[in-house]
């Protein structure tokens, strides 16, 4: 039994080449070595008419595989082209700089960020102070003058309330007068909060001569924005405290036009609707429950009585006395508020 020197491998009996190397088989020795003792290795050339599988030979079957030819098939994957991950090639990277920030592209510059946003300032409201403090200046001037106060605002309501049913077939001209009168009793109101006397008179100051053409457009003009938007729930209401300050700007602003005396009392009012309703629906709510309190107490029996004339005595204060007290308070928001926007 013969063994290759090259690899050892067995080699059949007969054989002269080794069947995996093809290196020569060694001579057959007189008798046969074991295989530690194999004869040591010398390597031999083999004849040329000798069939032999030289290392250097290249397999050239029906495709050629040769190591320094690129595969050619459907794609191209030539090992020139340096792979860059996810499907793409470097060559059909982008210029520096041309690659959106984040994306896969290879960059030497750091990617670009845009500059932080700067917070847009948004102007508040200067405060005007709360609910309570409009009443409690309501009150202190209510209590220096509460006869004349008082005695003006009935004289006004009764003065209104006649005109107004007298010349209920014809608006066109009780509207103005009904309008000019309350005209007058904002300037009541304004002498009254600033201290200054205050008479009958004034209730009829809107109607002097070279006044009377402004007043009467400036409070028809606002009449009848708040006529158009009574229609539209809501908005009727927030329109009405929007509105709510041409009487003030009228008086206290002789060189202003009347249309103009509406939008001014739209800027003014703008940011402050909200704390002039709750000053007014924080009175009514208050005598509502006030009243209902006392109707539920008038039917206890016995004495049930006596809650029923503080009820009757509470609803005559409240037509008699709301009026002026509403109108002190709105004058006093009119001065905060104009206070601010002339700052």
């Amino acid at each position: 039994m013969l063994y290759c020197s090259n690899c050892g491998s067995q080699i059949p009996e007969g054989g002269r080449f080794c069947p995996v190397c093809g290196m020569r088989a060694p001579e057959a020795p007189a008798c046969e070595p074991a295989p530690e003792e194999a004869v040591p290795y010398t390597e031999e050339v083999p004849a040329a008419d000798e069939a032999a599988y030289p290392e250097e030979t290249a397999y050239a079957g029906e495709a050629d595989y040769s190591q320094d030819a690129a595969y050619a098939g459907e794609a191209d994957y030539s090992q020139d082209a340096p792979y860059a991950g996810d499907g793409f090639y470097a060559e059909d990277a982008p210029a520096a700089g041309e690659a959106p920030a984040g994306s896969w592209y290879q960059s030497a510059e750091q990617p670009q960020y845009a500059p932080p946003v700067e917070p847009v300032y948004v102007p508040t409201k200067p405060s005007i102070g709360g609910i309570f403090d409009f009443y409690r200046k309501a009150f202190a001037v209510l209590a220096q003058k509460p006869i004349k106060l008082w005695g003006l605002s009935l004289l006004y309501l009764f003065i209104a309330g006649v005109i107004s049913s007298l010349g209920s077939l014809v608006p066109i001209i009780t509207v103005p007068i009904v309008l000019l009168l309350g005209l007058g009793f904002t300037g009541v109101l304004l002498d009254g909060y600033h201290g200054k006397d205050v008479r009958s008179e004034q209730l009829f100051q809107a109607f002097k001569k070279d006044e009377v053409v402004r007043n009467g457009a400036g409070m028809c003009w606002m009449e009848l924005w708040t006529l158009i938007w009574a229609f539209v729930p809501i908005m009727n209401i927030i329109k009405s405290y929007a509105y709510s300050f041409v009487p003030y700007i009228l008086l206290t602003d002789k060189e202003i036009t009347a249309t103009e005396a509406l939008r001014k009392s739209m800027r003014m009012t703008d940011g402050y609707k909200g704390k002039m309703f709750g000053a007014d629906i924080l009175l009514v709510l208050g005598f509502f429950v006030s009243f209902i309190v006392l109707v539920l107490l008038a039917r206890i029996p016995y004495v049930g009585f006596i809650f029923g004339i503080l009820c009757f005595l509470l609803y005559v204060a409240f037509i008699l006395f709301a009026p002026i007290f509403m109108g002190l308070v709105r004058t006093s928001i009119f001065e905060a508020v104009s206070a601010v926007h002339e700052e």
